[in-house]
């Protein structure tokens, strides 16, 4: 397996256990020190922390800088050489696929220091491309062709997002923008405001910015092909180093057809909803697009009493097929599927059929019985594959593994039971269709 890059993060109050620590890395075979440097919050500690942490991480900052402490603190970068992979037990009572090296590294030191609080480590090749760019400001991709120059933080802040938007948003046509939600995983913040006298959501990314350009191209295909189903994107920019973007886009303030079911579909209205489902699907194939996340919880009623198609910084163009860096980056976005897509394979995509799933919770009145065989009928050419490599079938069986451990400690009584094993058998289907009869 290729060397990866990985990083430990000795915050204020860990600084003590620097040396015993730096003394343990330089001993090991399978590890090189790439880069150690001081750094330092830009403002306040505990937002710097909130924002580093996200929002998988629930996080209390004030409780955090008190036990880690908000001075300068020391980034360590290596190199793992010889990267292995196995099952690790996790907080949240499950286990995960981790670099096993790392794993236990970050484990020792964080008894070092005291409190498993004061060290942070990565784990995976993900959190460490994220982490990396966080706290230096520079791609994974430019640390691996050596260590950059003018190393800097750069975690996003909620103040420093709202002087872009106040800035570059009013050149563009934004007024009176206020915070929406925070750190929503591949986005740092969102936005509601009005742009030109229309209200508008602004979506603001410092992790991920090629996508959000995307979403604003494929987008804008979509609503000019359909208007009544896709929101109209309105404006999109990104800094001129690449690296942040934001995509201003109409505001849909209806619920999704996940809230509409729970309280109730009338028939006329699922057979407005079918209709709008086979005006989404024909724009699809028209446009030569695949969202590749369509499920209730992305259908959302507009005031014109459409329902609205959302989140299409993951789509791609089917002709002209060129994976988002970002993406590509992130194996679990290729070959596990958001949504009612993982049920169909992983790696394997069909907007189609993810409809014709979404169309079997409506009542099912002739109208919709009629869409969903329309739609059933033309799935089989609208089907794209991505193949996985050895890395990721790898990747997927110590996920299986991991799977198989959770259904075992859990039990069949338990409420979650079903869902992992379903997982569990779509994981192994899917790896054993790939690997063919001959392994």
């Amino acid at each position: 397996m290729a060397a990866e890059l990985h990083l430990f993060v000795l915050w204020e109050k860990a600084r003590f256990a620097e040396r015993r620590i730096m003394d343990d890395l330089r001993a090991q075979a399978d590890i090189e020190i790439v880069d150690v440097r001081e750094l330092a919050f830009r403002g306040d500690p505990a937002a710097s922390y909130k924002a580093f942490y996200g929002p998988k991480k629930p996080l209390d900052a004030a409780l955090k800088t008190r036990k880690c402490g908000g001075g300068p603190f020391l980034l360590i970068v290596v190199r793992n050489l010889n990267p292995t992979y196995g099952s690790r037990w996790a907080r949240d009572e499950k286990y995960y696929i981790a670099n096993e090296l790392m794993y236990d590294l970050k484990k020792r030191y964080r008894e070092w220091a005291g409190r498993k609080h004061r060290v942070h480590g990565t784990t995976s090749v993900k959190e460490s491309v994220r982490d990396l760019f966080l706290l230096t400001g520079h791609t994974a991709e430019e640390w691996a062709r050596g260590v950059p120059d003018g190393v800097r933080l750069n975690i996003p802040a909620k103040a420093g997002w709202r002087t872009v938007v106040d800035d570059k948003g009013a050149e563009l046509g934004l007024a009176g923008c206020r915070v929406l939600q925070e750190d929503r995983y591949i986005n740092d913040v969102f936005f509601e405001g009005r742009f030109k006298g229309r209200d508008a959501v602004v979506k603001c990314s410092s992790t991920c910015a090629w996508s959000v350009g995307n979403e604003f191209r494929l987008a804008s295909r979509l609503h000019a092909a359909a208007p009544p189903v896709v929101p109209e994107p309105l404006a999109v920019w990104t800094s001129d180093d690449g690296r942040r973007a934001f995509v201003v886009t109409e505001k849909v303030s209806g619920p999704s057809l996940t809230e509409l079911l729970a309280q109730g579909v009338t028939d006329a209205q699922a057979d407005g909803f079918a209709a709008d489902i086979l005006m989404l699907a024909k724009a699809l194939k028209d446009t030569c697009v695949l969202h590749r996340d369509l499920f209730a919880d992305n259908l959302l009623l507009g005031q014109d009493g459409h329902l609205k198609a959302i989140d299409w910084q993951l789509a791609i163009d089917r002709n002209d097929y060129r994976e988002d860096p970002w993406v590509a980056a992130h194996p679990k976005f290729l070959y596990v599927v958001f949504g009612v897509n993982r049920d169909l394979g992983l790696g394997v995509w069909n907007d189609f059929r993810a409809l014709v799933k979404i169309l079997g919770l409506l009542p099912q009145t002739e109208a919709v019985r009629a869409a969903a065989s329309r739609l059933a009928d033309e799935a089989p050419q609208m089907t794209f594959e991505a193949r996985p490599g050895g890395l990721a079938r790898l990747r997927l069986r110590l996920y299986a593994v991991s799977l198989r451990l959770q259904m075992a400690l859990r039990g069949r009584k338990h409420r979650k039971y079903a869902q992992l094993e379903r997982r569990y058998r779509t994981i192994v289907g899917s790896v054993a269709e790939w690997e063919g009869p001959n392994g």
